[in-house]
């Protein structure tokens, strides 16, 4: 007996039967296959990306230049935490007179990392050191820079109490003595000492020899100031060879001149011309001198003369010179009425300008003679 819910199976439906079998399965298997290529086409089509390389570089090496002179500064450029730095310094001939491992962050950007020891490194050999680097990161990667900088492990030299001994000079006081001391502060101790038996210069570019410091770091020099100067510059210059000193801050002294007091006085032969004929004017310049007003000889180019009136001024004459009693004159031709502004230019700042003016000259036409 059959339930009413399906077909009874016959011989005659088998056929049928196995031909919907055999079609569906064909069916499922070509989309399944589809399905699998499209899969396959789409990973070759997008690889998964390769994994970076990691980044180590010693960038450089220097030292401190501040106050606390002997810390060593080291540029790492890392893609992992650094894991160890370490740090050789060697002499001239690459001898290793120092090392440390030990440093902490003192600046970061995205650039690089700036390592720095806590503390200044304390040795005893002064001087400019090449220094190389070592670096290892959490990873493992390693690199090494040999000569990735310079360890400027020198004295610094500070010039103390310098004093001089006038505030003003001039024609007959322009010798200044300078008086100070000079100190050092050792790299990696930071200890402070005076420098004996150094020089020290006063004036070195206007050809002052140095002078010498005494046990207890002072010294004394006398300078004296020329027209092309009027600056006391003192100064240590440094020694980068045994010593290792570097040169100091210079001190600098203006020192105003009060210049000596000229005075010039001029003349004229006539004061009345006629147009076209020359006058002559004459005069004497004198300077003030410790004994009193005396004439000044000798001076080339000095004394210039220009035609005024109320007015203005116009027309130049000269310059001419002064002779051995401090005399001059001079014919020239005045191309109107007015008086001559006489004057007395120096070339040395040590001595001061004067003038003075003429009585004043009329001109008269030609056809006024008589």
């Amino acid at each position: 007996m059959h339930d009413g819910s399906r077909a009874p199976i016959t011989e005659a439906s088998l056929p049928s039967i196995r031909r919907a079998f055999h079609g569906g399965s064909m069916k499922r298997r070509s989309v399944l296959a589809a399905s699998v290529l499209s899969a396959a086409l789409v990973v070759s089509a997008a690889p998964a990306p390769a994994q970076a390389a990691d980044v180590l570089e010693v960038n450089s090496a220097y030292g401190s230049s501040a106050g606390d002179r002997g810390r060593l500064f080291v540029s790492i450029t890392s893609t992992q935490p650094v894991a160890e730095i370490r740090a050789e310094i060697v002499n001239e001939y690459g001898v290793l007179i120092a090392q440390t491992s030990d440093f902490v962050v003192d600046s970061q950007t995205p650039e690089a990392t700036i390592w720095a020891t806590p503390t200044p490194l304390i040795f005893d050999e002064l001087g400019d050191h090449p220094v190389h680097v070592e670096v290892t990161d959490t990873a493992g990667n390693h690199v090494r820079r040999d000569w990735a900088g310079w360890l400027n492990y020198l004295v610094a030299t500070s010039l103390e109490d310098v004093t001089i001994d006038r505030s003003t000079i001039d024609y007959d006081h322009r010798q200044v003595t300078a008086r100070g001391v000079l100190k050092g502060r050792w790299p990696g101790t930071g200890e402070i000492r005076p420098l004996a038996d150094v020089p020290v210069d006063i004036n070195a570019g206007n050809g002052s020899p140095p002078v010498y410091t005494a046990a207890d770091g002072s010294f004394t020099g006398t300078v004296t100031l020329y027209a092309y100067g009027t600056e006391v510059m003192v100064q240590y210059p440094g020694s980068y060879g045994e010593l290792g000193f570097e040169q100091s801050e210079p001190v600098r002294f203006q020192l105003p001149i009060v210049p000596r007091q000229t005075r010039v006085t001029a003349t004229v032969d006539r004061t009345r011309v006629v147009a076209g004929e020359t006058v002559r004017v004459s005069g004497r310049l004198s300077w003030r001198t410790p004994s009193g007003w005396a004439p000044l000889p000798n001076q080339v180019f000095a004394i210039h003369f220009v035609l005024c009136d109320d007015n203005g001024c116009y027309n130049q004459y000269g310059p001419v010179n002064t002779d051995a009693k401090g005399r001059f004159k001079l014919d020239l031709l005045p191309s109107h009425t007015g008086f001559l502004h006489t004057s007395y230019s120096p070339l040395d700042p040590f001595i001061g300008e004067s003038a003075t003016q003429t009585p004043v000259v009329t001109v008269v036409p030609a056809d006024a003679r008589r």
